[in-house]
């Protein structure tokens, strides 16, 4: 049934599909009808009216809509059927037409300078609205072709993303983020330095990092706040920043203790420099490291022997090493900036691996996954000759690959496969010798720590520089050690770890102030 079209330029009318006849001047050659636009008009029809021009005997020429027009007849197998779906549509008058106006009508309709599609939020926010105002999720998957996973993300989604962290998008100008970023975004949509900073480094290509490490931040500072009020309670100093200490400190890990084995915080608790601060490389959030504040003084080893005198022999001209411990300690790095280095290092690590188990459940292998697993196994560098058959190893090729036995999945698996599952194992290898998390480190006081550290990151470069070669966006703490530089980015002034490195003692003196903190 239709109606009649009248000397209006156009008429708003409902038409069959057997009243319209396709253009055969349309220039469009790729309908894409994915299936998220199909299963949309199959469960709504035809929503934005079709454009026709009379041809006469109730027939009518379709000037814009075929990809909606195609999509409908998708929806019935029948051609009785099919010419019964009846569309909406507007009505041409032909006498208001001029030649060559049908292309330049669809170039106005379908050039992307014209249109703009809804963001990935807009289209999040149009499917909370539908759900707000009594819709079922089901009903809204339905209606839009997304799977119900898709539509209850959105809601997600729209629902912790808040008018500052929108207004962070609107001020930087992104508005292409996808629903797994924005996300993120909505987790730490309380935090707006967070979110700026998440916007930043998603705009170099180094968001899976940032998260990683907002994420760490957020843990480590919850775990801070129910620690403190532990150690105000036993009465242990804590010292919020660990460079304020005084430089007589010193670990009580490197202390004798009174049974001749290293000192327990235990046993040093009535010690007058007993005193704790965030550790330097946590195992756990809020972990702490003690210290005395100042050993010699509080009895906690012998008076130092006179040192022998020597007549200058055997000694090495070339000796980098400082002449004295006063010498050696002031060439240290920051406590601080070892801290911040260790948890960049650390969040850098997760984030890789993460990519590495999306890599590696991949059906299809990068192109240059074979000629590098050729080269380090026909070359067998420490980390493939020492870490091969470790036990760690194999736990980490289960986290990479989610298989507990790699040989029955082989029998099973395609060659593309394949090569992936090998990957995995090198990936093993690799990921174990960078297990030791001073190799970011370039000091002399972490060489003369960890034996063969320069080695060890000889081998990390190898290993990073090929993981940036296919696609790995490298943070700046892996770059530095591709680089063969120190680290640099976000050193921590002395006045800025946790916000509180200045901050007084209870009783207003700083650890470094008081020889007898307590």
């Amino acid at each position: 049934m239709s109606d009649t079209a009248t000397t209006t330029p156009m008429q708003r009318a409902t038409l069959r599909l057997g009243q319209i006849r396709v253009n055969e001047n349309n220039v469009r050659q790729d309908l894409s009808l994915d299936e998220k636009f199909l299963k949309s008009i199959a469960a709504n029809g035809v929503k934005v009216p079709v454009v026709v021009l009379p041809l006469g005997e109730d027939t009518y020429e379709l000037k814009m809509g075929h990809r909606r027009y195609f999509a409908s007849l998708a929806t019935k197998e029948t051609k009785q059927e099919q010419d019964a779906i009846e569309v909406p549509a507007y009505v041409l008058d032909p006498s208001l037409r001029e030649a060559g106006e049908d292309f330049i009508d669809q170039l106005i309709e379908n050039d992307d300078a014209f249109r703009r599609g809804l963001t990935e939020l807009e289209q999040a926010d149009a499917l909370f609205g539908a759900v707000g105002a009594g819709m079922k999720q089901a009903r809204v998957a339905e209606l839009t072709g997304r799977s119900r996973k898709e539509v209850s993300q959105a809601v997600k989604t729209a629902k912790t993303v808040g008018e500052r962290t929108r207004a962070a998008l609107t001020e930087t100008g992104t508005y292409d983020l996808d629903l797994e970023v924005l996300g993120v975004l909505g987790e730490f949509d309380d935090d707006p330095a967070a979110v700026d900073r998440l916007l930043e480094a998603h705009s170099k290509g180094r968001f899976e990092f940032q998260v990683q490490w907002e994420r760490d931040d957020r843990t480590e500072r919850l775990a801070r706040e129910k620690v403190r009020p532990q150690l105000q309670a036993a009465g242990v100093r804590l010292a919020e920043d660990s460079d304020t200490l005084p430089p007589t400190a010193e670990q009580l890990a490197e202390l004798d203790g009174p049974d001749g084995e290293p000192m327990s915080a235990e046993a040093h608790t009535g010690c007058p420099g007993h005193v704790a601060t965030w550790a330097e490389n946590p195992q756990e959030p809020g972990e702490l490291d003690y210290y005395c504040t100042d050993p010699d003084r509080f009895g906690h080893r012998p008076p130092p022997e006179d040192t022998p005198e020597t007549d200058g022999e055997g000694e090495d001209e070339g000796d980098e090493q400082p002449t004295d411990a006063a010498e050696a300690k002031a060439s240290e790095p920051s406590r601080e900036y070892v801290k911040a280095g260790n948890k960049a290092f650390r969040a850098a690590e997760k984030a890789r691996q993460a990519w590495l188990k999306d890599l590696i459940g991949r059906k299809t292998a990068p192109k240059p996954l074979a000629a590098f697993i050729t080269e380090q196994l026909l070359s067998c560098p420490k980390p493939v000759a020492q870490w091969s058959g470790d036990v760690g190893r194999h736990n980490l090729i289960k986290e990479l690959t989610g298989y507990t036995t790699l040989a029955d999945r082989a029998k099973s698996a395609t060659p593309a496969k394949l090569t992936l599952l090998n990957f995995a194992v090198l990936a093993a290898t690799f990921e174990k010798r960078m297990g030791e998390v001073r190799t970011w480190r370039t000091d002399r006081t972490a060489r003369s720590a960890v034996y063969e550290l320069s080695e060890i990151r000889s081998d990390a470069r190898t290993w990073l520089a090929f993981l940036a070669e296919i696609g790995y966006p490298l943070s700046s703490v892996e770059q530095a050690i591709v680089d063969d530089e120190p680290y640099q980015e976000d050193e921590p002034d002395a006045d800025d770890a946790d916000g509180q490195a200045d901050e007084d003692t209870e009783d207003g003196a700083s650890a470094e102030d008081s020889e007898d903190a307590s």
